[in-house]
């Protein structure tokens, strides 16, 4: 007769391969599946994907491309197509794009431009707006309360280097004005409307390293404040502004933040390290409708839970790949499209872009 010990060992055995693979009838180890829908037109990395206010999605732009694409393309998730969405007056990458308060789409920048022009998906045309005032790549762009957009850091073309300078645009005039400089000079940062209407700025990078520090932007003043010390520094990282208020940072390109993750909390101005990732991550983020998040790059993802602060990997992607647009549905699924893929050129790795884009199902 079997010992009671070994009828457990036997049980544990047949039991942890379902568990390892989600299968049978326990616990499935996996957040959430992808599934491949069409392809874009044009292969596009570091591109920006925006949704619209009738639920598609406006993918712009894209480097590393020989064509460099100044094509613009929508994604219909209806009918899980994609159309042409007219041409821009140049071809951009690593630059901004922001939906407007009246549907209209602001892109600017990109390849150190100072142009910017506007979409409207009503007439699916492009027509231009006024200039920045400094060229940049590698920044942020974030839609304020007011209906305003304010554009920070970033690096310039101009020799100056990373900037510390930051631009309102208001779409009533078309025109840009220079609303004071961070304490910090930063590019490849975040930004993100926190609840009392000012834009948390945190992370990045300069010529001195990867700043800890963060900064407050406040519209009413047109001044910038201290934000606290992050835990770590950041490049690459991904903000998210959580249902509660918090503000969530994760993972980033350097070593120390591989993984990890941080959460900002407004009423406190305190930062305070949350769960870690079950894999290194820099790509993008979006908030899920139960108000989770979703962190994917490489060959899968991670779902972030701010009710137990800890992450849960999701399936396999089905195109892995990084520097990646990403847009939530109307459904509640998230459109993952285009980024690079990375191939060897002899006894080097190179990226090449791709045209791919698939659906994430929570």
């Amino acid at each position: 007769m079997k010992s009671v010990a070994s009828t457990i060992c036997t049980l544990l055995a047949l039991a942890l391969p379902a568990l390892a693979s989600g299968s049978g009838s326990l616990v499935s180890t996996e957040a959430g599946s992808w599934t491949a829908t069409a392809s874009m037109g044009v292969a596009r990395a570091s591109l920006t994907a925006t949704r619209l206010n009738d639920g598609r999605v406006l993918v712009v732009g894209g480097e590393y491309d020989a064509a460099h694409p100044s094509t613009a393309e929508v994604y219909n998730p209806s009918s899980s197509t994609w159309s042409p969405a007219g041409t821009l007056s140049r071809w951009r990458a690593l630059h901004v794009a922001v939906r407007l308060a009246d549907g209209r789409v602001l892109v600017a920048g990109g390849q150190y431009s100072t142009s910017a022009e506007l979409y409207n998906p009503a007439t699916n045309s492009w027509t231009p707006t006024g200039n920045m005032n400094v060229g940049r790549i590698s920044f942020t762009g974030t839609l304020l309360r007011d209906g305003r957009v304010l554009v920070v850091g970033g690096l310039s073309g101009d020799g100056s280097g990373v900037q510390a300078s930051a631009e309102l645009y208001d779409p009533a005039t078309g025109r840009w004005t220079l609303s004071g400089s961070l304490r910090t000079p930063r590019r490849d940062h975040t930004a993100t409307l926190v609840p009392n209407g000012t834009v948390l700025v945190a992370g990045g990078s300069n010529t001195t390293g990867r700043p800890r520090t963060a900064e407050l932007f406040n519209p009413s003043t047109g001044r910038w404040s201290r934000a606290g010390t992050m835990t770590t520094g950041r490049e690459h990282a991904t903000a998210t502004l959580l249902n509660d208020g918090r503000v969530l940072v994760a993972g980033g390109v350097n070593v120390s933040a591989l993984r990890s993750a941080e959460l900002y909390d407004p009423s406190t101005g305190r930062w305070s390290v949350t769960g870690s990732m079950t894999a290194s991550h820099s790509g993008a983020a979006a908030l899920l409708q139960d108000g989770r998040v979703l962190v994917a790059d490489s060959d899968r993802g991670d779902v972030y839970s701010p009710t137990t602060g800890t992450w849960m990997a999701t399936g396999p992607m089905v195109y892995p790949y990084a520097s990646a647009g990403a847009a939530l549905l109307p459904n509640g699924q998230v459109l993952y499209a285009g980024g690079r893929k990375v191939k060897y050129c002899g006894q080097y790795s190179c990226d090449e872009p791709i045209p791919d884009a698939e659906l994430y199902t929570p």
